[in-house]
C-alpha cells in the first residue's frame, strides 16, 4: 500500500515543517474577519466545547476566541497561485485489491471452537496473561480475555511459539526477549517473563473466495465485478489523494512564500494544547511515557509544532480572506453535515463535543485552501515513484509486517477520540470493497 508523504505534515504533526518568518509574541485582540465571527457560536458552545480539547480542554479553555483575529495583522501573503507542484499520477497496484480482497474475506471469517487438540499455528486462542520484568508486573503487559491468532505476528515470536501445542485450560510460564531495538525503549533487550491462560481454542475458517461468497456478501455477483468496483474505488481515492498531495506541496510553498509577523495569542493556546494532546496519543500509541516522546523529539519541540501550525493557519486563513474561502455559519452547518455520516455521528453537536468546533473550522478553512491551491497551481504530472522515492519503500518495508510489540500495545486503529479532525482522505483502504 503507498503511504502518502504528505499525511505525515498533516494536522498534528504538520508543526514540524519547516518555517522561517519571524514569530512575535504580542497579543492582538481585534474582532474577527468574516467567517470567523460566525465563529462567536464556538463561544456560545463553550459548555459543550470545553471537553473536547481533552486534558488541555479540561483546563477550561475552550479557545472560543481563537478565531478572533484579522490576518492582515499579522500576514503579508506572497505568491500563493500557480505555484508550481508536482502530481503524482494515480495508480493502483494489484497488491491493493489482493488487500481488499483479503480484508473482505477476514471480515467474514468464521470461528469454530476446538476442545480435543492443543493450538496449532493458525487458530485462535483466548487469552489472559500477565508479564513481569524485573520482578514487577509492567505496564501493557498484562490483559485478560483477549485474542490472539497464533502466527499472526502481533505478538513476538517467542510469545505466540509457546502458545503451539497448549491446550484449553492449561496455564504455562515462559521467557520473552524483547528486541534490541524495540519501539518501547524501556523494553529494549529485557528480559520478561508472561504467565498465560488459555481459555479457549478456535479454528479460524476463512472463506473460499468465489463467486457464490462475493454474492452473498457483496452487491456483486461475480469475482470479476467486485474486482472492478474494487479497482474503480481505489482509483478515485488515488485520484483524491494525489491531488491532496499537491494541495498540500502549494501549501508549503505558499507559507515559506508569506510574512508573518506575530500572533494571536489565543491562536498559539490553541494549537498549543491541540499539539500537546495529540503527542500525548502518539506516545501511547508507541507505549512510551509522554516525557520520554518527548526527549526523542527534542528541546522545545511542542513550542515548534505550534508556531509551525499558528503559522500556517494565518497564511490559510490570509488566502481564504482573499479569495472569498471564509466559513459562515450556513457554510460551517452543511459542511459539518456532511461530515456526521463519515465520522458515524448522530448530531453536529455530537461532533463538535468530540472534536470542538473551534478545531473543525480550522481544518474546513484548511481544506477549502488546499483545494484552492492545487486548483490554481502549475501542476506537473509524474510518475508515483518519482514523487514519492525511496521514502515509500522505506515506509512499506518498515511499517507494515514489523511487531506491534507484544501485548503492551493494543492501540493499532484506536481512535484518539481527542486528537484533531482529519478531513483530508488519508487513503487507508477500510473494507473497501464490501457493501453495507
Amino acid at each position: 500500500m503507498r503511504r502518502k508523504k504528505y499525511l505525515a505534515a498533516v494536522l498534528i504533526l504538520s508543526g514540524v515543517m519547516a518555517f522561517s518568518a519571524g514569530c512575535g509574541n504580542e497579543k492582538k485582540e481585534e474582532k474577527s474577519v468574516e467567517d470567523t465571527a460566525d465563529q462567536d457560536t464556538a463561544g456560545e458552545d463553550s459548555e459543550e466545547n470545553s471537553g473536547d480539547q481533552g486534558e488541555a480542554g479540561e483546563t477550561g479553555n475552550n479557545h472560543e476566541n481563537a478565531l478572533n483575529f484579522k490576518s492582515e495583522d499579522y500576514v503579508k501573503l506572497g505568491e500563493y497561485k500557480k505555484l508550481k507542484v508536482q502530481y503524482p499520477v494515480p495508480e493502483v497496484l494489484e497488491e491493493d485489491v489482493e488487500y481488499a480482497v483479503q480484508e473482505l474475506q477476514d471480515e467474514n471469517k468464521e470461528y469454530r471452537e476446538i476442545t480435543d487438540r492443543p493450538a496449532k499455528e493458525g487458530d485462535s486462542v483466548n487469552i489472559d496473561y500477565t508479564g513481569v520484568m524485573d520482578g514487577e508486573e509492567f505496564e501493557g503487559g498484562s490483559d485478560t480475555d483477549y485474542e490472539l491468532v497464533l502466527g499472526s505476528g502481533d505478538f513476538l515470536e517467542d510469545f505466540e511459539n509457546s502458545l503451539i501445542g497448549k491446550n484449553k485450560g492449561e496455564t504455562v510460564t515462559f521467557p520473552v526477549t524483547f528486541p534490541e531495538e524495540y519501539f518501547d525503549s524501556e523494553a529494549e533487550g529485557k528480559q520478561a517473563e508472561f504467565t498465560v491462560t488459555i481459555n479457549k481454542i478456535s479454528e479460524v475458517i476463512v472463506p473460499e473466495y468465489t463467486d457464490e461468497f462475493v454474492a452473498k456478501v457483496t452487491d456483486y455477483k461475480t469475482v470479476e465485478e467486485y474486482e472492478d468496483y474494487i479497482r474503480a474505488d481505489l482509483m478515485a481515492t488515488a485520484q483524491e489523494e494525489s491531488a491532496s498531495a499537491s494541495g498540500e506541496d502549494a501549501l508549503a510553498m505558499a507559507v515559506e512564500n508569506a510574512e508573518v509577523d506575530g500572533y494571536p495569542q489565543e491562536l498559539y493556546d490553541f494549537y498549543y494544547d491541540e499539539t500537546v494532546e495529540g503527542y500525548q496519543f502518539y506516545a501511547s500509541l508507541m507505549g512510551m511515557e509522554y516525557e520520554e516522546f518527548l526527549e526523542q523529539l527534542g528541546d522545545g519541540a511542542v513550542e515548534d509544532a505550534a508556531i509551525a501550525q499558528v503559522n500556517e493557519y494565518l497564511v490559510c486563513q490570509a488566502i481564504a480572506e482573499k479569495e472569498g474561502l471564509t466559513v459562515t455559519e450556513e457554510g460551517y452547518q452543511e459542511e459539518a453535515q456532511a461530515l456526521l455520516e463519515e465520522y458515524e455521528y448522530d448530531t453536529v453537536e455530537a461532533l463538535e463535543a468530540d472534536y470542538g468546533k473551534t478545531s473543525i473550522i480550522t481544518q474546513i478553512v484548511r481544506s477549502r485552501v488546499v483545494n484552492f491551491l492545487y486548483e490554481n497551481a502549475q501542476v506537473e504530472e509524474v510518475s508515483q515513484d518519482e514523487y514519492y522515492g525511496e521514502d515509500e519503500e522505506a515506509d512499506e518495508e518498515s511499517g507494515d509486517g514489523e511487531e506491534s510489540g507484544d501485548s503492551e500495545l493494543e492501540a493499532d486503529g484506536e481512535e484518539s477520540g481527542d486528537g484533531e479532525l482529519e478531513l483530508e482522505i488519508d487513503g487507508e483502504e477500510s473494507g473497501d470493497g464490501e457493501q453495507e
